[in-house]
């Protein structure tokens, strides 16, 4: 039948020990000269057998006999006649190991009772050939106490440690008296330095990784008052969205308004140069050409006008101008011309001129006129520009003829755009072509 093992292996390692052994690797690091340095080493004033004093510090002797040093920890020398030594080859084995070597060889070897016993070890190594030397000390606890007690009145309060076999350098520190409390104050400093050394790396640390903390904040910040702004600013989205879709809208209007002829500014402006004895009949505009048909005195004095006028081009007569029969007979006329979207096109009138408009207007006519005059240049280029100027007319059979215009009065309300000519005006009337002197040469 099968059977069951009760020790604790896993892929054929013991975990028995395997605490035992991490703790003993993290001794062994520490004593190595990485981290040895952390531990600190305390200074030991020691007793000696033949009456004087000396300092330790690291296991070696640091100064002799004849300077004091104030340290709390006080060791004595153990005479050679109290010792029992025994010195042993073996290999180099672990602090724990070598301990347990050495317990074996001293059950083996004390001639002490168990509860009189006292022991210590040390271990050096070989030169050549490797290995170690196992040193260990016995010595009768009994004895020691008596000895201890014939130095007290230089040891004073003071709990000292028992020492032996100094002969080879490093002495052999006897287990169970005052060495504990230097084991205590060297892990103490050892902790310190630890702590120490973790500060510092954490301040290194922290002096790496702060710059990055601080853009992330920084990105951090903008986002959220990035968000606080669009959270705080809808409605102001809202009326920009509105503004470019007018833009937009405005856009495609000035598109469609770009070369389109206004009708009104067209009629407005033959109204104004066809003379009296012209009759219009009919008038079509397609795009940017004009086509009139109607009946006049002089068909080629008409176009001749027509030519003229600023804005006019291509006047010409698609078909033979015919005369009606008759007493006043007069041509019967097809004239076609296309004309310039700058002068006939909409115009818009600019905004108003505070300043201008703010003034008043002399009361003056020579004052007024001038101000009328410098009030329709500024506000109303465009209305101005599309003025015609005078035209003679010429009746047939007369030699000269004269036209007048009146020039239009500064606008008094607020300015819009204008369609079909200038802006609403008192405009007279160009007087008639004089009848015709019979007799005249």
């Amino acid at each position: 039948m099968p059977t069951i093992q009760t020790d604790a292996r896993f892929l054929g390692l013991d975990l028995s020990n395997f605490g035992r052994s991490v703790r003993q690797a993290w001794s062994d690091l520490q004593d190595a000269p990485p981290f040895s340095w952390l531990t600190p080493e305390v200074a030991v004033v020691l007793l000696q057998q033949d009456g004087k004093e000396s300092l330790w510090w690291g296991g070696l002797r640091r100064m002799a006999d004849g300077k004091k040093t104030e340290t709390p920890f006080i060791a004595i020398e153990l005479p050679d006649d109290l010792l029992l030594r025994r010195t042993l080859a073996v290999p180099v084995m672990a602090e724990a190991d070598m301990a347990s070597a050495a317990a074996l060889q001293v059950r083996t070897i004390s001639p002490f009772a168990e509860q009189d016993l006292v022991w210590g070890y040390r271990t050096r190594l070989r030169a050549a050939g490797g290995g170690a030397h196992l040193d260990i000390a016995l010595a009768s606890r009994k004895q020691i106490a008596h000895y201890i007690q014939s130095h007290a009145a230089r040891l004073g309060e003071r709990t000292p440690e028992v020492w032996g076999d100094l002969a080879a350098g490093a002495p052999i520190v006897f287990q169970g008296f005052g060495e504990g409390l230097r084991g205590t104050q060297g892990v103490r400093g050892r902790r310190a330095r630890y702590a120490l050394v973790l500060s510092a790396l954490v301040l290194v640390s922290g002096i790496f990784v702060t710059p990055t903390l601080q853009l992330r904040a920084r990105a951090i910040e903008a986002v959220h008052a990035y968000d606080d702004v669009v959270h705080r600013t809808p409605a102001l989205v809202k009326e920009r969205e509105m503004l470019l879709q007018s833009v937009e809208r405005l856009n495609v209007l000035s598109e469609l308004l770009t070369g389109r002829i206004e009708p009104m500014k067209v009629l407005d402006r033959l109204t104004k140069v066809l003379p009296d004895d012209t009759a219009l009949q009919g008038f079509t505009l397609k795009g940017q050409k004009v086509t009139i048909t109607g009946l006049t005195a002089n068909a080629s004095a008409l176009m001749q006008i027509l030519g003229e006028q600023p804005g006019v081009r291509d006047v010409r007569a698609p078909t033979p101008t015919t005369r009606v029969a008759g007493a006043n007979s007069k041509e019967n006329f097809v004239i076609e011309f296309s004309l310039d979207p700058q002068e006939f096109g909409v115009a818009v009138a600019p905004a108003p001129v505070v300043a201008a408009s703010a003034a008043p207007l002399p009361s003056t006519p020579a004052a007024g006129g001038a101000s009328t005059a410098s009030a329709a240049s500024v506000v109303a280029p465009t209305a101005a520009a599309s003025m015609p100027a005078p035209v003679p007319t010429q009746s047939p059979g007369s030699k000269t003829s004269t036209s007048t215009t009146t020039p239009p009065p500064a606008p008094s309300g607020p300015l819009v755009p204008v369609f079909g000519g200038s802006p609403p005006q008192a405009t007279a009337k160009p007087s008639a072509a004089k009848p015709e002197q019979k007799g005249a040469p």
